[in-house]
């Protein structure tokens, strides 16, 4: 681990670039404005880049985050176990395209450690050993398993584990205390929206045992051994684990899962709001980057609202938390 001052340069380039992040004074502007255009100029006034097509204008901004960071940043590799969602994201689109029949891999996205044309290659000959064993174990399960049941969830579920214990992995060996402590909160509430989704759909045990994910604060066999109380009685079981405000936020709203979704990003904008006032780490990048990701969510809130005419008190309730 490379030692705390080493950052101290990443550290001072992140608080100029903070001073461009979406306050709420700016998102009420973009509020505020007429027209998606509107919303735009605060965006450019931001430094976004120009364009009408506000999904291309997010696109670029979303890839800007992650080659700032490791510009600036001693050890750009740190980024990666971030990075690797938008692989995960790309292999189950290129297995369900393979397993279907389809040709159709135009979600494919950018910004995952491996370019997303290469990876297309790699699934569709089988040649894995670039991939980390996480992802190459479980396209090979997935594919197996899939054969025999025809369930193409079954890609989604082992997909995401694997990055997820992917993501724990990396960070126990980079040893960043803030590191692993977000593996663990990004487990538990993957953990835990499954939990609540499973049982507001009336899906069975089995189902979320293969979906639950070693590595978070709560064990899996929490969850297995509350399936079948109350929220209320899991919540006091998980008492002083530090996740009663989201389990009470799905208890009050048992039908709502965007309302529990919104509570997760706002769970995990306060654990990381306080990595602002560190002078030296890893940890104030971190936030930035979780900061940024949360600013371009508001931002397409805000002009998928506008674009649909949808009422500004509306676009308000769905909004995330900010970081600066």
């Amino acid at each position: 681990m490379l030692p705390e001052t080493r950052y101290a340069y990443a550290v001072a380039r992140i608080r100029v670039a903070e001073l461009n992040m979406l306050n709420k004074a700016r998102l009420e502007r973009m509020l505020e404005s007429d027209t998606v255009n509107g919303a735009l100029r605060v965006l450019r006034e931001a430094g976004y880049s120009e364009s009408d097509d506000y999904e291309e204008v997010l696109a670029k901004e979303t890839a800007s985050i992650y080659s700032y960071l490791r510009e600036i940043s001693p050890e750009p590799g740190m980024f990666d176990m971030f990075s690797y969602r938008y692989d995960s994201h790309n292999i189950k689109v290129l297995l369900k395209a393979e397993l279907s029949g389809s040709k159709e891999t135009a979600i494919l996205v950018d910004n995952g450690v491996l370019e997303k044309n290469m990876l297309g290659i790699m699934i569709r000959e089988r040649n894995l050993s670039m991939l980390p064993v996480e992802f190459s174990r479980a396209v090979t399960e997935a594919v197996d398993t899939f054969s025999r049941t025809r369930d193409p969830q079954i890609i989604d579920i082992m997909v995401d584990r694997a990055y997820y214990i992917l993501f724990r992995r990396l960070a126990a060996e980079a040893g960043s205390v803030e590191l692993i402590q977000l593996a663990e909160a990004v487990i538990d509430i993957a953990n835990l929206n499954s939990f609540i989704r499973i049982k507001s759909r009336m899906e069975d045990l089995d189902l979320l045992s293969r979906i639950l994910i070693e590595g978070g604060r709560i064990p899996p066999k929490r969850f297995l051994e509350g399936f079948g109380s109350d929220l209320e009685a899991f919540l006091n079981a998980v008492k002083g684990l530090g996740y009663n405000v989201l389990i009470e936020t799905a208890i009050e709203n048992r039908n709502r899962i965007t309302e529990f979704e919104k509570a997760c990003d706002n769970f995990m904008m306060s654990m990381v709001s306080g990595y602002r006032y560190k002078a030296f780490g890893i940890g104030p990048l971190i936030g930035y980057m979780i900061g940024k990701e949360t600013d371009i969510r508001n931002a397409r809130i805000v002009l998928v609202g506008k674009t649909n005419r949808i009422n500004n008190d509306t676009i308000r309730e769905r909004l995330r938390n900010s970081y600066v």
